[in-house]
């Protein structure tokens, strides 16, 4: 029997006590479950035997013929493909990889113990393999879920249980009836949001964030019309956009996640927008920027191509601003992943999409990319590059310098995100002075922000001064950032 607390592994939703599945009854049918896997199912002695031997042929089948699923509906439910699926059943593969086989595990209730798993590893209540999945971090299925947030797929059965699954919940301000003007308060508290985090980071406001979303989310039951309706569902989406970046700008990588693909779905109901298309490449390069902080540079670049096809394949075009911007979080994965002639490829073709943006029809959302920002967009690109290819360093401190100087102070945490890239940058080149002025610069800026990101590069500074400390000026700035770690700790 469970205990109380218990929740579906799908959706989060408490589960009754006494109900001995990992996932409630909509999302079960969801799945495709005709019926349940019963208590004791597995202490079949052939079963047993099966598992011993890491025989998963023999599950799937008599899973699917105790539940009813079909082949492809638990592919779909274990992130298989159904081709594996009937590969494995048909003796041709086998899975054999110990985190598969606790995946594996957990989604269809099996006990630990029968796949010699050590009596130590952690376990929920019923005795099987806890899910990696609890994180929205680490769970494997993210870009299966993405992807369908992003396209609209009815297949997923956490789409329509998103709201309920964002962090901080509060008790919300129900209206009957709203017009225009509400949704121009959205949006205008959105922007002071965006203004507050280029200005100072994302810890000031994160909370007000977070707080205002779930109630403007309580408006979608209120009385409208259906063009106020859809500019409603835009702005609820950039609201919960604004959210996520400024959790994940505090390093609250989960809840940016969750907030984040929230924002993807409901960008998505409102298609019929012409923003809604921009907002959505917008917050997958949000989370290829997430991943590549993460040192996730295949995620990363997975998340540019979804984006990519993304504003090929939506009813209204995106901006030249928006295409720009793939282009150069392209260049910072390619980058990343040290290849050259991609990286420059992509900062060429960003920078030719930028200069012919028209200021005169340039959509008002996007006055924060500037000739600075654009500047430090290429800057990081060779920046990345220049930590497998030295030779590219001197370019990189080029643009980053430039877009260090042109910032202003409504930009700030621009500003102080890009320093310690540059120190680090002039190490590289052996421009020790420029360097430790720069590291100083770094740290004063950082922690005068409300922001965490920044520390996660000032302790990349601090690995690559690390070659010159014996020379005392550099170990007094090694030092210093060792001093602003511990204070953040």
């Amino acid at each position: 029997m469970n205990g109380p607390g218990r929740r579906c592994r799908f959706c989060g939703t408490l589960l009754r006590v006494g109900v001995n599945d990992t996932m409630c009854g909509s999302c079960a049918r969801a799945c495709g479950f005709q019926a349940p896997i019963p208590e004791g199912f597995y202490e079949d002695a052939a079963l047993r035997a099966a598992l011993a031997r890491y025989d998963f042929g023999a599950v799937f089948a008599a899973v699917r013929q105790q539940t009813g699923l079909s082949q492809l509906q638990l592919a779909d439910l274990l992130g298989l493909s159904q081709s594996r699926v009937s590969a494995v059943e048909r003796g041709e593969r086998r899975l054999t990889h110990v985190k598969l086989a606790a995946r594996l595990a957990t989604v269809l209730r099996i006990p630990a113990f029968l796949l010699g798993f050590p009596a130590d590893i952690p376990t929920d209540v019923a005795g099987t393999v806890t899910a990696e999945e609890v994180s929205w971090l680490e769970r494997r299925d993210f870009l299966a879920l993405v992807t369908a947030a992003t396209l609209g797929s009815s297949l997923h059965p956490e789409l329509a249980r998103l709201g309920s699954l964002l962090p901080g919940q509060v008790e919300p301000v129900t209206r009957p009836r709203i017009g225009a003007a509400d949704v121009d308060a959205i949006e205008a508290i959105t922007d002071g949001f965006r203004r507050s985090d280029f200005a100072y980071g994302g810890g000031l406001c994160r909370a007000a964030a977070v707080t205002q979303l779930h109630q403007v989310r309580q408006l979608e039951n209120a009385i409208c019309t259906p063009e106020t309706r859809t500019r409603l569902l835009v702005a609820i989406a950039e609201l919960a956009s604004m959210a996520g970046w400024m959790a994940y700008d505090v390093e609250d990588h989960d809840a940016a996640r969750r907030l984040w693909t929230y924002a993807l779905d409901t960008a998505r109901r409102a298609d019929d927008h012409p923003r809604a298309p921009d907002l959505a490449v917008d917050v997958l390069l949000d989370m290829a920027h997430q991943a590549l902080h993460l040192d996730r540079a295949s995620e990363a670049l997975h998340l540019v191509q979804l984006a990519s096809a993304t504003a090929a394949n939506r009813k209204h075009p995106v901006s030249t601003i928006t295409q720009g911007y793939i282009s150069a979080v392209l260049g910072w994965c390619r980058a990343a992943l040290g290849e050259a002639e991609p990286t420059r490829r992509a900062i060429g073709n960003a920078q030719d999409t930028y200069a012919t943006a028209d200021p005169d029809t340039t959509p008002p959302w996007a006055w924060f990319v500037t000739d600075a920002e654009i500047t430090a967009q290429q800057g990081h690109s060779l920046y990345l590059l220049s930590l497998t290819r030295p030779e590219f360093a001197p370019d990189a401190i080029d643009k980053l310098t430039a877009a260090a100087t042109g910032y202003g102070a409504e930009y700030e945490r621009s500003r102080a995100v890009i320093l310690p890239p540059l120190a680090s940058v002039q190490f590289q080149a052996g421009d020790i002075d420029a360097a430790v002025a720069t590291g100083y610069e770094a740290v004063d800026a950082i922690i005068g922000l409300s922001s965490t990101r920044g520390y996660a590069r000032l302790r990349v500074l601090d690995r690559m001064a690390q070659p010159h400390s014996r020379k005392p000026e550099v170990a007094d700035l090694r030092e210093h950032i060792r001093a602003a770690l511990t204070a953040a700790a």
